[in-house]
C-alpha cells in the first residue's frame, strides 16, 4: 500500500464504504452502484485521513489492526482489519475489568475470615479470592483470632490456610512456564500485599501466624486444610471495593489482580474457578452485554497467553458499553484507565506521551496498554477536538516491543484526539 497524497475525507469515507467497514444509515437508499455514508464532523474526516496516512509508518510493521469510533454515534471514523483477531497482550485487561464489573458491580467488597478448626487450638485463614488483601487487615484478623483463642485458655495454634476456592495452580493455555512467578504468581485463592512466591497461600498463613505472635499467641504449624462445614466464625475482614481494586489492576497492568477477579467471576456466574469455567463465564457475561466473544480465544484474564486472540472491533465494543449510558455498573471503568501521561503504565515515567508530537494529547487519553514479546497494543477513549469521546483498539503484532513502536502507536491515539 503506497502513501497517499491529496486526500480527502470524502475519499477515505468512500472507500471505508466500499469496504464494508461502515454501514449505512437506517433509512439510506442502496443501490448497485452507490451506499451513503453516515455523515461525519470535518473534524473527524481529518482524524481518519490522518491515520490513513500515518498507519503506514514503517515502525509498525504490516500487522496493525485497528479501529476508531465515535461512541455517541457509533460511527465508525477509521479501521484497518478491524474484525481480525490478533494478540492483545494486556489490553485482555479490559475484558476481565468489564465482566468483573458486571458480576459484581463497583462496590461490591470480598470478606475474608477466620473460621475455628476441629478444635480451639486450629484456626483457618480462608481466602476469598481478594487480590487486594492486606498485611493491615491480616492483623485486624490476628487481633480478633487472639482474643478468640486467648479466652478459651490457648496460646498455642495451628494455623491452616483455606484456598480451596480457587483448584490447585496449573499454567493457562499459552503461558510459557517462565512467566511464573515473575509475571504472575501461580493463581491461588490467598495473597497478602500481593506478594509474588510460588505459595502466596502459605506465605499468608505465615503473615498471619507472626501477627498472632505479636499478641502472645505462638504458633505451631502453618499448613494448608480446609475450614469444616459450618464451623464458627472467628473473625472476618472486607477488602477494597472492586472498582478500587480494578484500578489497582488496569493503571499497573497487574496479572495477579486479573487472574483472580478471572476465577472470581467464574464463580459469581456459577461456573467453575478452573480455567475453562472462567473462559466459559467470560463469554457469558459478555454475552449478556451484547458482546460476541466467539470468533476470539481467549485463555486467561491477563492477556499473558500467547494463544488469545481478539479483534479490535471486539474491544471497541467492550469499551462502548461503559461510556453508552446503558450499563450504570461499567460507567466506572474509564476513571480507572491510565491516563496519557499522567497515571499508570502511561505515567511520564514510562516516556508516553511525554515529547512532540504526542505531547499534545497528554490528558486527553485513558487506555489500557498491552505488550508482549511482538506485541504492542492500545485501547481505550480519546477525547476529540470536537469534544466527544471516540473509543480505539490499535493491535500491532508482529513488532519488537520496544519504546520506538510504542511511541508509534502513540502517534496514531494522539492523532484520534485532533491534537496532532
Amino acid at each position: 500500500m503506497r502513501r497517499m497524497s491529496g486526500i480527502t475525507g470524502a475519499a477515505v469515507l468512500g472507500s471505508l464504504v466500499i469496504a464494508g467497514l461502515i454501514a449505512p444509515t437506517a433509512n439510506a437508499e442502496v443501490s448497485t452502484s452507490t451506499v451513503t455514508p453516515p455523515i461525519l464532523s470535518a473534524t473527524d474526516q481529518r482524524i481518519g485521513v490522518y491515520l490513513t496516512a500515518r498507519a503506514l509508518n514503517p515502525q509498525l510493521g504490516t500487522d496493525l489492526k485497528a479501529l476508531v469510533t465515535d461512541t455517541g454515534s457509533g460511527t465508525t471514523l477509521w479501521s484497518q482489519g478491524p474484525t481480525t483477531g490478533q494478540l492483545p497482550a494486556s489490553t485482555t485487561k479490559l475484558v476481565t475489568a468489564v465482566n468483573t464489573l458486571q458480576a459484581f458491580g463497583p462496590d461490591y467488597r470480598f470478606a475474608t475470615t477466620v473460621r475455628r478448626g476441629n478444635y480451639w487450638r486450629d484456626v483457618v485463614l480462608v481466602g476469598a479470592g481478594d487480590p487486594g488483601l492486606s498485611s493491615t487487615q491480616i492483623s485486624s484478623l490476628a487481633t480478633r483470632t487472639a482474643v478468640t483463642v486467648v479466652s478459651h485458655g490457648i496460646r498455642t495454634v495451628r494455623v491452616y490456610v483455606d484456598d480451596s476456592l480457587f483448584p490447585a495452580p496449573s499454567l493457562a493455555y499459552g503461558w510459557k512456564s517462565t512467566y511464573v512467578p515473575t509475571d504472575v504468581s501461580p493463581v491461588r485463592a490467598l495473597v497478602v500485599n500481593q506478594h509474588r512466591s510460588l505459595d502466596t497461600s502459605i506465605d499468608a498463613g505465615k503473615t498471619f501466624a507472626a501477627m498472632l505472635a505479636t499478641h502472645g499467641v505462638k504458633t505451631a504449624l502453618v499448613a494448608r486444610g480446609r475450614a469444616p462445614a459450618g464451623s464458627p466464625l472467628i473473625g472476618s475482614v472486607l477488602g477494597r471495593r472492586v472498582d478500587s481494586l480494578l484500578g489497582s489492576m488496569l493503571r499497573p497492568s497487574d496479572n495477579d489482580y486479573a487472574e483472580a477477579f478471572h476465577r472470581l467471576v467464574a464463580k459469581r456466574s456459577g461456573y467453575p474457578t478452573t480455567w475453562t469455567g472462567a473462559q466459559a463465564a467470560q463469554r457469558k457475561v459478555l454475552a449478556g452485554l451484547g458482546v460476541d466473544l466467539s470468533t476470539s480465544r481467549l485463555y486467561d484474564g491477563s492477556g499473558l497467553s500467547r494463544a488469545d486472540r481478539l479483534t479490535p472491533a471486539q474491544l471497541v465494543a467492550v469499551l462502548t458499553l461503559a461510556v453508552d449510558g446503558n450499563h450504570p455498573k461499567l460507567a466506572v471503568l474509564p476513571s480507572l484507565l491510565p491516563l496519557a501521561a499522567r497515571t499508570g503504565t502511561l505515567a511520564p515515567d514510562f516516556l508516553r506521551y511525554t515529547t512532540a508530537p504526542t505531547s499534545c494529547a497528554a490528558g486527553l487519553i485513558q487506555a489500557k496498554t498491552g505488550s508482549l514479546a511482538g506485541v504492542i497494543g492500545l485501547a481505550g477513549y480519546a477525547r476529540g477536538a470536537d469534544g466527544r469521546t471516540k473509543a480505539f483498539a490499535l493491535l500491532d503484532n508482529g513488532v519488537p516491543a520496544t519504546l520506538t513502536t510504542r511511541r508509534a502507536v502513540d502517534r496514531l491515539a494522539a492523532t484520534v484526539t485532533g491534537c496532532y
